[in-house]
């Protein structure tokens, strides 16, 4: 019966280490849909304020300017990716760059488990934890872009900017973690 946990316990690390390879050209997939969605959203801020433009040439005063500048703004954002993202990790961890995964040795017996020094799954969960915040950290910016255009529901905004902040806890979640380790068990 043991024998059997460990060959599953086994197999597991294997699916998890050969998803973890794949998951370096999806992240550059992902970037470059970024970069496309941030096209798309500028092409969408210039059609709309060519609307709000005409709408008060015609004397109408039921258009706003927040739904193109929130576009344009977002759309600029996604485009220059990169930047932002290094500007967003500066301001949170007080570096511009993603820590590389190095073991983390601290008293918290899961966290030594998962990401310690022994480890075999440390690097390839980190590489999945980083995918799925970068798509957290992106969609955090379309959920805010969207926020923006009328009929939508309230709280968009909310919604997006933890997204956003939680996306850029997961792309550098060594550092997260080792913040959550110095915190917690000093």
């Amino acid at each position: 019966m043991a024998l059997d946990v460990v060959n599953w316990i086994a197999g597991q690390v294997d699916v998890l280490t050969n998803i973890a390879k794949t998951l370096a050209p999806v992240q550059r997939l992902i970037t470059a849909a970024a970069y496309l969605m941030g096209l798309g959203f500028i092409f969408k801020a210039l059609h709309t304020l060519k609307q709000y433009g005409e709408s008060r040439t015609m004397g109408s005063s039921h258009a706003s300017i927040k739904e193109p500048a929130l576009y344009l703004m977002v759309g600029a954002m996604l485009i220059y990716f990169p930047s932002a993202l290094s500007a967003l990790l500066m301001t949170t961890f007080g570096e511009s760059t993603v820590t590389a995964y190095a073991p983390i040795n601290t008293k918290n017996d899961s966290i030594n488990q998962l990401f310690g020094s022994g480890s075999v799954v440390g690097r390839p969960l980190t590489m999945l934890i980083q995918t799925i915040g970068l798509i957290a950290f992106i969609r955090g910016w379309v959920l805010i872009a969207r926020s923006a255009s009328q009929g939508q529901p309230p709280g968009g905004t909310g919604k997006g900017l933890i997204h956003v902040f939680g996306g850029i806890l997961a792309i550098n979640i060594v550092k997260t973690i080792q913040v959550i380790n110095n915190t917690l068990y000093g």
